[in-house]
């Protein structure tokens, strides 16, 4: 009987301990577990997208931009003043974009070859004192004679107007000279100052002046 007793008394303490060990063990877990959670969710860099949300930008990065770089309101150059050859004007044109205006001079050889060497050019603001209303941009490309200015829609100082409500007209010169080399102006009316780029490109070289509205 005795015997029957301590046998009970001792399955009874041993199912108390597994009791006891089996909760403590689900609650170490539990805040392990938790304790990964909170470490993972500090990983996460702020401002950084988490399991597919997508992360609004900052007032600063959806902030309106101005001009891209390159665009100034001062004097530009590009080109250079050797060696020197004659070319000839075989293009002019023109097109309003959303963001800028362009205006692109095409050159040839006077044989009608590719232009390998970029001419001495440069655009700014004019000082003329005779403009009555706006502004304007005075693009000038050297070494280009009256006799081989091809575009007969701008010669003899006629306007064109473009119909861009900023940059509203083009008007060509083959007067002014800085050097005794002849050159050709290229002249656009502007109703404000405005930044604006003086680039080329190749095969055929052509001239570009793009103007930031």
């Amino acid at each position: 009987m005795r015997k029957a007793v301590a046998v009970f008394v001792v399955l009874i303490l041993a199912l108390s301990s597994m009791l006891f060990l089996g909760c403590g063990g689900k609650e170490a877990a539990k805040e392990e577990e938790t304790a990964e959670k909170e470490e993972v969710a500090g990983e996460v860099p702020a401002g950084e997208a988490r399991g597919g949300e997508e992360t609004a930008p900052s007032g600063e990065e959806s902030a309106e931009a101005g001009p891209p770089a390159g665009y100034v309101y001062g004097g530009q150059v590009i080109g250079s003043k050797t060696p020197f050859e004659y070319l000839k004007l075989v293009d002019v044109r023109w097109g309003s974009h959303e963001d800028y205006f362009r205006v692109v001079a095409e050159l040839k050889r006077l044989d009608g070859t590719d232009v390998t060497n970029v001419p001495w050019c440069f655009a700014d603001y004019s000082d003329d004192p005779t403009i009555e209303y706006g502004t304007e941009i005075r693009l000038y490309i050297r070494g280009i004679k009256p006799e081989d200015v091809q575009i007969t829609s701008l010669k003899g100082g006629h306007g064109q107007l473009t119909g861009d409500p900023v940059c509203y007209q083009i008007l060509m010169s083959t007067y002014g000279s800085l050097d005794g080399v002849d050159p050709v102006n290229l002249f656009v009316s502007t109703k404000t100052k405005r930044p604006f780029r003086l680039t080329y490109a190749t095969a055929p070289l052509r001239i570009i002046l793009d103007i930031w509205k």
